[in-house]
């Protein structure tokens, strides 16, 4: 059937958020990749300076459909030759380069994130002992739908009848590509059993390409024969940057600023002397906003009565060209004017905003245990949403290398397996590590990798933890002194 796909191509114009990549900024030693995640997150790094080379990490997924019995490295094996069939359209004799394509249909809204980042150079350095200072760069992407309803779910819009209207609930989503230049500083404040720390980071922003769909209060929506809808009493506003549509040419067009800050908390329990007991942290990342006011365009669609749309018609369009062209043919079919839906030429849009929950016990000295939750937090703006996250991250950390592994819960939906490494200067993980390799129903995958290099001690014991740095790790705290008598 092919109205589905035709179906999504309508509501969700702009998307083709978000694991964390947890393995890269939990630990101690992350330096100024943990300015992401807390911008506190340097104060217990027990080295005095860290630079970040380059990283990258992509990040997809989805519960609305999937390919059998595959992985990343399967399908980037068959790139060439592979074939996709869909599910009700398979016999028993296909060959090993087709993938069968199957939805879900479990009850559940559906969504669809994805997240990338391209850090550039970033620093991280301690000033005496209680400062902390920094910077950092970083080409970002998001783009999310967390509410699609569950109506439109493949195989339920499939077997409803025609001629029985429903009400499409509303629903947003939206897509920001943008570069983020930054200055973090975090400071502390000893205590008798450990420091308490607070940190930001302020961030200069350069929005790129961006897009966005909301639906503002339910509309009736019923099945027609022939690949044909109506919609009934529809509010809603979308809009795009139109500067990637007018040329085969694709590049970085800056079309809007902003600024944006994360701040963090920390709280420290020191029970040895070279390291922590617990560590308990909360930061708001990513608040703040960017106007994109070149080659944009915003579009109201308010229309009590009800109209039809054939999508056929929409077979006609086939390059991203003609988006605009898109947009005025439904203005045209919803409005009666292929000009009466554009209201704006600019329009904003949030950062994900999200708070984060984290608690860190060490068992030993390089044996740890951390409980994280992010959850989106609500701007009242529109923006690409953070996804819920739970995870629970067990990791052995040394100054030469580590290991993690996040077990988490996404969206309290889907619990997976991640793992993570760092090797001298090499950081790689994915937070789910089962979609690399092993086959199985394939909804997305994750992966992230970091180059960096930090402070060397020419004197250093490769395999002492307690190396120089790690015992001034809190600063000097100093106890009365026991007189005798």
């Amino acid at each position: 059937m092919k109205f589905n796909f035709s179906l999504l191509c309508l509501l969700l114009p702009v998307f083709a958020f978000s694991q964390e990549h947890l393995g890269l900024r939990l630990e101690n030693y992350a330096g100024a990749s943990s300015f992401s995640i807390n911008p506190a997150g340097n104060l217990t790094n027990p080295l005095p300076w860290d630079i970040n080379l380059a990283g990258a990490g992509l990040y997809l997924d989805n519960n609305y459909g999937f390919i059998k019995n595959t992985s990343v490295i399967d399908l980037w094996k068959h790139a060439d030759e592979a074939a996709f069939i869909m599910a009700q359209n398979v016999d028993n004799n296909f060959a090993m380069d087709e993938y069968i394509v199957d939805f879900y249909d479990d009850g559940d809204k559906r969504f669809f994130s994805f997240n990338s980042f391209v850090a550039g150079p970033s620093l991280a350095i301690k000033v005496h002992e209680n400062h902390s200072l920094g910077f950092f760069t970083n080409l970002r992407a998001s783009a999310s739908t967390l509410d699609l309803p569950n109506e439109f779910s493949y195989y339920k819009y499939d077997s409803r009848p025609f001629f029985e209207p429903f009400s499409a609930e509303p629903f947003t989503g939206a897509l920001i590509t943008w570069l983020e230049v930054g200055l973090n500083y975090a400071t502390k404040i000893p205590t008798y059993t450990g420091f308490f720390g607070a940190g930001f980071n302020l961030k200069k922003l350069t929005g790129y390409e961006a897009g966005y769909i909301e639906n503002l209060q339910p509309w009736t929506h019923t099945k027609l024969p022939g690949d044909n809808i109506s919609v009934g009493d529809s509010h809603g506003n979308y809009g795009l940057t139109t500067s990637n549509l007018q040329e085969s040419d694709y590049g970085l067009t800056p079309n809007g600023s902003g600024v944006g800050f994360d701040i963090g908390l920390l709280y420290v329990i020191q029970e040895y002397t070279e390291g922590y007991k617990w560590r308990f942290s909360a930061s708001l990342l990513d608040i703040g906003f960017i106007d994109f006011d070149k080659n944009a365009q915003a579009h109201t669609t308010e229309n009590p009565n009800t109209f039809q749309l054939n999508f056929r018609d929409f077979d006609d369009f086939e390059y991203p060209q003609e988006a605009e062209e898109i947009l005025q043919f439904f203005s045209s079919e919803a409005l009666g004017d292929s000009l009466a839906s554009q209201t704006g030429d600019r329009f904003k849009l949030s950062l994900p905003t999200a708070i984060n929950l984290q608690a860190d016990y060490s068992f030993t000295e390089n044996i740890y245990l951390n409980g994280l939750l992010m959850h989106r937090f609500p701007t009242g703006q529109l923006s690409p949403r953070r996804e819920s996250l739970l995870a629970l991250t067990p990791r052995y950390e040394h100054r030469w290398f580590s290991v993690s592994m996040p077990i988490s819960l996404l969206n309290w939906q889907e619990v997976r397996t991640g793992l993570a490494a760092r090797l001298g200067f090499l950081v790689i993980g994915s937070d789910k590590v089962g979609s690399l390799f092993r086959k199985a129903d394939f909804t997305g995958s994750d992966v992230y990798f970091a180059i960096k290099f930090n402070y060397i001690h020419l004197g250093l014991n490769l395999f002492n933890r307690s190396d120089a740095g790690r015992k001034k790790r809190y600063g000097s705290r100093k106890k009365a002194k026991c007189y005798d008598f």
